[in-house]
């Protein structure tokens, strides 16, 4: 899809989508920060990163529902990530 494809809703998806991207950024960098558990204007680091992820999966439903991007390509991309995952991170790992 060429830019100047893009009509008015799906360019709004797309911005809402990259503010999204960065808020979930800036909500992961207060937990290196300040922890899991650290409360600002009575929210948790962690319930503010559950907010903003919730609000990521949104606009990726919106994307998909639009018909910007492929559902199957993107299951199939999450897949092969998870993959990639098992074999080169120690997220997976057992630790004794």
């Amino acid at each position: 899809m060429k830019m100047h494809e893009i009509n008015e809703a799906n360019r709004e998806i797309l911005l809402i989508t990259q503010e999204e991207c960065a808020e979930v950024t800036q909500a992961i960098s207060k937990v290196f920060r300040f922890g899991m558990e650290d409360h600002h204007k009575g929210v948790s680091n962690r319930e503010h990163l559950e907010e903003e992820i919730g609000d990521l999966m949104c606009m990726i439903d919106l994307l998909i529902d639009s018909g910007m991007v492929s559902e199957s390509a993107v299951m199939t991309a999450k897949s092969e990530k998870m993959m990639k995952l098992q074999t080169w991170s120690s997220i997976f790992k057992e630790t004794v």
